[in-house]
């Protein structure tokens, strides 16, 4: 060893092209702009230990530098030499075990902000997969991945959790979101869930990235020249993606509880299809007092769900009676005729039936509000 303070530091120099290319590598985008320049600290350079050495006789400890311990020759086999021998070797493991962590310690961690994909412990609520940068919502268009303006009633925008990482797009039996490669620029498609060898589990990382599990690639748009979502290892604005409806983490909330016993799920609603008829109003009272409504259809998909919960007429949670022909449902808000299903010829009973059913087809009419029908309520109890 030289004299004290000229070893070589242990690490890179700030800002010098050995410690850019070793600890903080530049992105090269050329769609975002370049990474900040890279102001990596260097570490304090150690100094050199007091060695101890034992004089022969005196029975005293003195203190010397790196070059003290050729000063005085130790008989070969004497107790000293052992102690110098003992020393030495402690000395030598405790600078290869520091060596070793301060290496673990500069090595880059790809785990430190990775956050676990549970596992869903029930059915789990849909959601729309939006980007902040292009203020749009991802969209399965065929068996590619897009990004549009977001329509929150659309249902090939909308996706959610299935078991094992995987994202389902549209919906229970809908396909799943996979990578047709672990590669850059590799497309995202929609694949059959649990198809042979597809890559189709994902995990959340903070801030809204969403990562192919076990790849440092990111679900991206904007990189690739098709306009299809790719994987990409850049983690910049482009990668982030939350939900559009609450803008927290696609991972952070999207597993709803599961429904009560004797109610079923479509999306993101849990149904009761009584056995028993009631008047209007009173099955009303019994859904809130359940913490549900009467059931409000707002899409054609829920529009089909609709005929298998229902085996009769069947109570929806929209009538009429403030105002004729105006039909509104628990919130207040108005529904259109072309807004609904309404079975040809309905409604047509005028001021004496203001309460609308569901029939067995899933078209709606109208009845007395007085009459016992069956009913069906729909929320989250």
């Amino acid at each position: 060893m030289g004299p004290r303070g000229q070893g070589p530091p242990l690490v890179p120099v700030p800002g010098s092209q050995e410690a850019c290319s070793t600890l903080c590598l530049t992105e090269e985008n050329p769609y975002e702009p370049l990474d900040p320049p890279c102001t990596t600290p260097s570490l304090p350079r150690d100094t050199e230990p007091p060695t101890l050495a034992k004089s022969c006789g005196s029975g005293r400890a003195q203190h010397h530098g790196a070059s003290s311990w050729g000063r005085q020759a130790l008989p070969s086999g004497s107790p000293g030499s052992r102690w110098v021998l003992a020393i030495t070797v402690a000395l030598g493991v405790s600078v290869v075990l520091n060596m070793l962590l301060l290496a673990l310690y500069l090595q880059p961690s790809t785990n430190e902000t990775a956050v676990a994909v549970q596992e869903p412990t029930g059915a789990s609520c849909s959601f729309l997969l939006y980007n902040k940068a292009h203020a749009k919502c991802a969209e399965a268009r065929g068996q590619q991945l897009t990004v549009t303006a977001c329509r929150p009633g659309a249902p090939e925008q909308r996706f959610q959790w299935a078991a094992g990482g995987r994202l389902r797009s549209g919906g229970p039996g809908g396909p799943c979101v996979a990578a047709a490669r672990a590669a850059e620029l590799s497309p995202v498609e929609l694949r059959p869930c649990g198809a042979p060898g597809a890559l189709q589990r994902w995990e959340c990382r903070a801030d809204g990235l969403l990562v192919l599990a076990g790849h440092e690639l990111h679900f991206n748009y904007g990189h690739s020249k098709q306009r299809v979502v790719t994987l990409y290892s850049g983690d910049r604005e482009w990668s982030r993606w939350v939900d559009r409806d609450t803008g927290q983490d696609i991972c952070a909330h999207s597993y709803c509880l599961p429904c009560a016993k004797g109610w079923s799920r479509f999306e993101d609603s849990c149904y009761f299809s009584s056995a028993t008829a009631l008047p209007w109003e009173d099955a009303r009272s019994l859904c809130s007092a359940l913490g549900a409504h009467l059931l409000e259809v707002d899409s054609p998909r829920e529009q089909e769900h609709v005929r298998t919960l229902v085996h009769g007429p069947s109570w929806l949670g929209i009538r009429d009676e403030a105002a004729e022909g105006v039909w509104t449902g628990a919130n207040g808000s108005a529904v259109s005729p072309e807004a609904g299903w309404w079975q040809v010829g309905q409604p047509d009973g005028g001021r004496r039936e203001n309460c609308a059913v569901a029939g067995v087809d899933g078209a709606w009419g109208d009845r007395p509000c007085s009459s016992p029908q069956a009913w069906v309520c729909e929320g989250q109890p």
